[in-house]
């Protein structure tokens, strides 16, 4: 009797432990208007963020249209273009996009192009210098990808999974600017690109022609002095020859062979002709070592004007398009109906006209940016979520003032 009594009581006092399912809806019941109030009230918050802070996002594809940087030894090497390696090698993507993140890189290049007003340059410029962004913003594109080597008879050889181009995407407020950010993110992308490939280029270029001017001096001075030396052979053999009239019908095909008995020795005629010959050679040395040196002088006044041409400017794309105004300026003293003049002149202009083919035109957009129709967060998810997110706190809020109502007694005592 007396533990029916015991287990009477603890079933009382767990039971009145336990929240009841009835009361808990009627509750809610009874709270159902502060519950509607606070769902409607965050399904208007929802709805009002999202369209004032509505976002769309712009996508785009930009290719590099051969390899990067443009080489004149390995085109040299190859019998086509096209056969070179395409894209940029990832050690080289990495050092561009160091300088892609680069602020005072990007700032440089919205005073060079005159950006500083424009709508969402701040914004883009915190996206950029921030290198978690930068890299959902910028995703490099490889031909090959881990899938793709499964699949492949061959593994791609070296150099040949290089950076083909890029994915760009980024979100703005209006369908317009993040179209337009979009395509001058590809714009500073190429243009920082081209900026480090001539500053390596034009800064080391002056040094490089001087130490190769000074090389063709030393072999200048090379030549001359073996032509001097076949120059006095040639002097004594003369003089040997006409000692010795009857030598001319001597055999002239005979070897030099040198013993510890005797030694034969070339007819004094052989040996004139291969002296007159190796001087007619060390000449031609010489020649062509003045002409390849004027050349390089050449040059050098020209990587002078470009290099002074790229220290006034930050922009690689302005930089690029003054080139051919520098060759102007370096050859304007010049005679350009001098046949050497005229193959350096030349020279200058086909490079400059493949790096503007290759940097400016094949490199670009094959995709986009294209100009999002829709937001990158639907009304009607918001509208859901804010719905949730409303009745859930709205319950959450009755529940808690029920529970207040029931305990302040006790919790004032």
């Amino acid at each position: 009797m007396k533990k029916q009594e015991e287990f009477a009581q603890h079933s009382t006092e767990y039971n009145d432990g336990l929240i009841s399912l009835t009361d808990l809806l009627s509750t809610l019941w009874h709270a159902r208007r502060i519950i509607a109030g606070i769902t409607v009230a965050f399904i208007a918050l929802g709805l009002g963020s999202t369209l004032y802070l509505a976002k769309y996002k712009s996508e785009g594809f930009l290719q590099f249209g051969g390899a990067i940087p443009l080489s004149a030894e390995k085109m040299s090497k190859t019998r086509d273009f096209k056969e070179t390696a395409a894209g940029i090698q990832l050690s080289d993507y990495k050092r561009y996009s160091e300088s892609i993140g680069s602020r005072g890189r990007f700032d440089d290049f919205v005073q060079a192009v005159k950006l500083d007003n424009t709508h969402g340059i701040a914004g883009l410029r915190k996206n950029i210098t921030s290198e978690k962004n930068l890299n959902a913003i910028l995703v490099p594109i490889f031909p090959f990808t881990k899938l793709d080597a499964k699949d492949l008879m061959e593994q791609p050889k070296e150099n040949s999974n290089n950076v083909i181009g890029l994915r760009i995407s980024y979100d703005a407020t209006t369908p317009e600017e993040a179209q337009r950010m979009v395509a001058l993110l590809g714009r500073y992308t190429m243009d920082t690109i081209v900026y480090l490939i001539y500053t390596d280029s034009l800064r080391f270029k002056h040094l490089e022609i001087t130490a190769k001017i000074t090389k063709l001096d030393n072999d200048i001075i090379g030549s001359k002095e073996k032509l001097a030396e076949y120059g006095r052979r040639i002097k004594d053999l003369k003089q040997i020859v006409a000692r010795y009239p009857k030598a001319e019908a001597q055999n002239t095909s005979q070897v030099v062979t040198v013993t510890d008995e005797n030694a034969r020795y070339l007819s004094p005629v052989t040996q004139l002709m291969s002296a007159e010959v190796e001087a007619s050679t060390a000449e031609e040395a010489i020649y062509q070592a003045k002409r390849e040196q004027q050349q390089y002088l050449l040059l050098r006044d020209y990587y002078d004007i470009a290099k002074a041409t790229l220290d006034a400017n930050k922009s690689g794309e302005a930089v690029l398009r003054a080139l051919e105004a520098c060759k102007e300026r370096a050859f304007k003293t010049k005679d350009l109906n001098d046949e050497l003049v005229k193959e350096v002149y030349n020279k200058i202009t086909v490079d400059n006209q493949n790096s503007i083919n290759l940097y400016l035109e094949k490199s670009r957009f094959i995709a986009g940016p294209s100009l999002p129709e829709n937001r990158t967060t639907r009304l009607s998810t918001a509208v859901m979520a804010s719905a949730l997110l409303g009745l859930f706190l709205g319950c959450l809020i009755a529940l808690g003032r029920q529970w207040w109502i029931a305990n302040r007694e006790q919790l004032a005592d």
